[in-house]
């Protein structure tokens, strides 16, 4: 199976009249569990699919453990997780702020050479029918809603020009979304129109 793709305009930049500069989009498929992926490992491998899920468990437990000592976590030859930290006031003197603002923030995974080498698999233009669509019917809003906090994993925010670059919405239905999970309090949200962004529900 091929990777597909499809042009979209880059966010946010003034054309001056001109066309705007696209660039190559992955058009996702249907996300695969870590339960399809123990199953596609124990076919493969010959291991048993609960040796593979105990084996991610204490993965999971080891990981978050010494990350939380200050460590970082290399997985594999996939790549290295780290911990960033998070002020809870804004710091203009590192003398006036006490350990106690001080707290972790994001894990974030750096990719291996390696593993990123590895990913060449075979990319080729998607067909009329499987494009993204400056439509509501692009995705549901599950899928919809999964591709944003997806997005919010590894962005500090989204605006609505790239939550609608994002999931192929019109500009009203764009807005319609953020304001409805906001409002749930699924996300966040800072500042005002038209500079608002939309951020990562802080627990």
């Amino acid at each position: 199976m091929s990777a597909l793709y499809d042009f979209m305009p880059l966010p946010s930049q003034e054309n001056d009249g001109e066309a705007p500069r696209l660039y190559p989009k992955l058009i996702p498929y249907q996300t695969v569990s870590f339960n399809e992926l123990a199953e596609k490992i124990a076919g493969h491998s010959g291991l048993t699919k609960g040796n593979i899920l105990a084996v991610m468990d204490e993965i999971e437990y080891w990981a978050t453990h010494l990350l939380s000592e200050g460590h970082r976590v290399q997985i594999g030859n996939i790549g290295t997780l780290s911990v960033s930290l998070k002020a809870d006031t804004k710091v203009y003197d590192k003398n006036d702020v006490h350990a106690q603002s001080i707290r972790f923030d994001k894990v974030k995974m750096t990719v291996s050479k390696r593993f990123s080498k590895q990913c060449h698999g075979h990319v080729q233009r998607a067909p009329a029918w499987k494009k993204v669509k400056q439509s509501s019917s692009a995705y549901s809003e599950e899928e919809r809603l999964a591709l944003l906090q997806s997005y919010l994993e590894t962005h500090d925010y989204i605006t609505r020009t790239e939550y609608g670059n994002l999931t192929g919405l019109m500009k009203y239905k764009a807005w319609q979304d953020l304001n409805k999970w906001v409002q749930a309090g699924v996300i966040g949200a800072e500042g005002r129109a038209p500079h608002r962004v939309y951020v990562k529900r802080k627990e």
